[in-house]
């Protein structure tokens, strides 16, 4: 007579998790990446981090986090590497627009950090845009660009629509589910609870919503605590240090920059994603170009050639020529009070058609020759 192997493996699973012990159920490594971490520790660590908003460690952000240190981690491990390369720049943007940096999470859980990511109804980009939102704040979407996948110019976009929103509730959870559903199911979820408290109106919004706050609270979590939880993250050919930004003017093609600085054209397509058809279009405001740095200088001489009006060689009495690569939250303000200058000398300095700086942009400053630059 054979033995029922296959039924008495059920009934001992089954006798685990009535008993609550799953551990052995989450199997190896995964399982010691969360089971060794008590609620207390969970709850004590969120508490710590500078989420803007009341939060909780309810079921749902604890289930969330658990995917994201079990089974999910492989693919946490890579978000966690694209940090290293867009949070930098996000900062740069909601530091500029009074939204508190920590909202970079929001772009885990709407893209997993990925500028070309698309969901079923139509938003696109790391910030997850519909196409009239983006047109709405600024953002190009025609057969040479999508800027949604920019990011650049959609986080710079994503800052502004967080800050309209928050002069319009001034509270961060209801303008993460504003974000998610629009502002019209969030006031009706206020009309229906009387109150303007995320936690007592939540179950008048959409399902879907009702669980955005909460997976912000884990991605938070993650994004801050994953050295706990033994994530490591799996770096990308780049990382913020390794790039440089460059505002252009004028026509150029993939092939062509490629030519000039020594890459191969789908490598300028990872850090340019937002040109849909390898070619960077004129502009008289300017589209953004990325390069590594490695291959910066090389591409300074390209524009100069390229760009008609590219910035000229001066030299200011009494100051020496520096290069300046802008750090996140640097401003033209800041930048002339360290050069004991006028904002309009560093923008002819540089031929520069707009007060806004792109993190990792390369500036030429004029400094006093006294100036100790400092930068931790």
């Amino acid at each position: 007579m054979k033995f029922p192997w296959t039924m008495i493996a059920i009934m001992v699973c089954s006798t685990l998790l009535a008993n609550g012990n799953s551990s052995l159920i989450d199997g190896g490594e995964n399982g010691k990446r969360w089971s060794t971490h008590t609620d207390e520790q969970i709850q004590n660590r969120i508490d710590r981090i500078q989420i803007p908003f009341d939060t909780k460690y309810t079921p749902t952000v604890k289930k969330s986090i658990k995917s994201y240190v079990t089974n999910g981690y492989k693919g946490t491990e890579k978000i966690l590497g694209r940090s290293l390369l867009y949070f930098p720049i996000f900062e740069h943007y909601l530091e500029a627009y009074n939204v508190p940096t920590e909202l970079k999470y929001l772009s885990m859980i709407e893209s997993r950090l990925r500028p070309s990511a698309e969901s079923a109804v139509g938003a696109s980009g790391l910030w997850q845009f519909m196409p009239s939102t983006a047109r709405l704040y600024g953002l190009k979407i025609n057969q040479y660009v999508d800027e949604r996948h920019d990011p650049y110019k959609s986080s710079e976009a994503a800052a502004k629509m967080l800050a309209n929103l928050y002069d319009q509730y001034g509270d961060w959870s209801l303008v993460l589910a504003a974000y998610n559903c629009g502002p019209g199911r969030v006031n009706k979820a206020i009309r229906l609870a009387g109150c303007k408290n995320y936690w007592d109106l939540s179950r008048f919004l959409p399902k879907e919503t009702q669980n955005y706050v909460p997976r912000f609270i884990a991605a938070s979590y993650v994004g801050e605590y994953y050295k706990f939880h033994e994530l490591n993250p799996k770096v990308g050919a780049f990382k913020f240090d390794d790039i440089r930004a460059f505002r252009v003017y004028n026509y150029m093609s993939f092939n062509d920059i490629a030519h000039a600085v020594g890459m191969k054209p789908w490598e300028l397509e990872i850090l340019n994603p937002a040109y849909t058809s390898g070619i960077v279009p004129r502009s008289k405001k300017g589209n953004v170009v990325v390069v590594p740095a490695s291959a910066a200088e090389l591409f300074q001489a390209y524009l100069q050639k390229k760009e008609k009006n590219h910035a000229p060689l001066v030299t200011v009495k009494g100051a020496f020529r520096s290069e300046h690569i802008v750090r996140p939250g640097d401003s033209l303000e800041s930048l002339a009070d360290l050069s004991n200058c006028a904002v309009k000398d560093i923008m002819i300095w540089n031929n520069l058609k707009t007060t806004n700086l792109l993190p990792n942009q390369i500036l030429t400053l004029h400094l006093p020759k006294s100036t100790v630059f400092y930068r931790p």
